[in-house]
């Protein structure tokens, strides 16, 4: 039997680089085409850009974070993971809203996070919320882009505010505190 051959090289050969490109090239992480709204840093497998940068990232530098490599999410790819919805009545809106946003979880997943994290939500006033791995784990935490369908804006909670099912509607106070509105990074720490 004749081996096949294209240009000189082996049939067999190219056929195995190009599946070898098909799984390298599904192994990248995908990047945002739009706006960035998120970046992820910390203990994170996957990265879709590089490291800080102190002349391009003055956003980042005028609040002191500096990274090695970073995932970034733009709205559409927020939109494209499975989403979570939570009704609150919380001091921040008028009456009850249906706040909706990419599960946390799925972030992470994308992001490659490893469960047990804990992590460090900034907002873009510089307010900075610790949550622990355990108060992660409790809770299935969303991250709102909308309220009753409408984005949430910067100067109304946005782009995100991370939240989660409160134990009733008109959100207790110690529970808000723990929700950070604004955000647009975080930092995983395992």
């Amino acid at each position: 039997m004749m081996e096949r051959v294209f240009c000189g090289i082996p049939a067999a050969f190219l056929l195995a680089v190009i599946a070898l490109a098909s799984v390298v090239q599904a192994q990248e992480p995908t990047k945002p085409e739009g706006t960035v709204i998120l970046t992820i840093t910390g203990d994170v497998s996957k990265a879709n850009r590089g490291p800080f940068n102190t002349e391009r990232d003055s956003f980042f530098k005028f609040h002191e974070i500096k990274f090695d490599r970073a995932f970034q999410l733009d709205q559409a790819m927020l939109d494209g993971l499975k989403q979570g919805t939570v009704r609150v009545n919380a001091p921040q809106t008028d009456g009850p809203v249906v706040l909706k946003g990419a599960l946390l979880s799925e972030v992470f997943k994308l992001a490659g996070v490893e469960e047990g994290a804990s992590v460090k939500a900034v907002a873009l006033d510089g307010y900075t919320k610790e949550i622990s791995a355990e108060m992660v784990a409790a809770h299935d935490w969303i991250l709102a882009s909308t309220s009753d369908g409408k984005p949430l804006v910067i100067g109304d909670q946005g782009p995100l505010w991370m939240v989660y099912t409160p134990s009733k509607l008109d959100v207790p106070k110690d529970e808000e505190a723990d929700w950070p509105w604004a955000l647009f990074y975080i930092e995983v720490k395992k």
